[in-house]
């Protein structure tokens, strides 16, 4: 029982760890060209970002950055909904993972 206990943990820790996926490939750690789009103000920013699980450090070119909130799976990377919990903002990331 003890074993099946631990085993069960290590699983449901290790579920979230996983980084965030395309296509099956963890894009983890990489820096990619992007264009986002914030909602709030209407514009369309070109940028690098980095995916880190379900967050992304969107990092401008003026030498700012924003944390956003995605789902790890991603399924049409032209059109990745995220949303900056901190500035109360939804964005658009468009990104080729190809």
């Amino acid at each position: 029982m003890k074993k099946l206990i631990i085993t069960l943990i290590s699983f449901l820790t290790s579920s979230h760890i996983i980084g965030a996926e395309y296509n099956g490939k963890n894009i983890d750690g990489e820096l990619f060209s992007s264009t986002v789009y914030s909602y709030k103000t209407g514009n369309y920013y070109n940028v690098d970002i980095e995916f880190s699980g379900s967050d992304v450090t969107i990092h401008f070119y003026n030498g700012g950055y924003i944390n956003v909130a995605i789902d790890e799976d991603i399924d049409d990377p032209s059109s990745i909904s995220a949303y900056n919990y901190d500035k109360n903002e939804y964005w658009d990331i468009d990104v080729d993972l190809d």
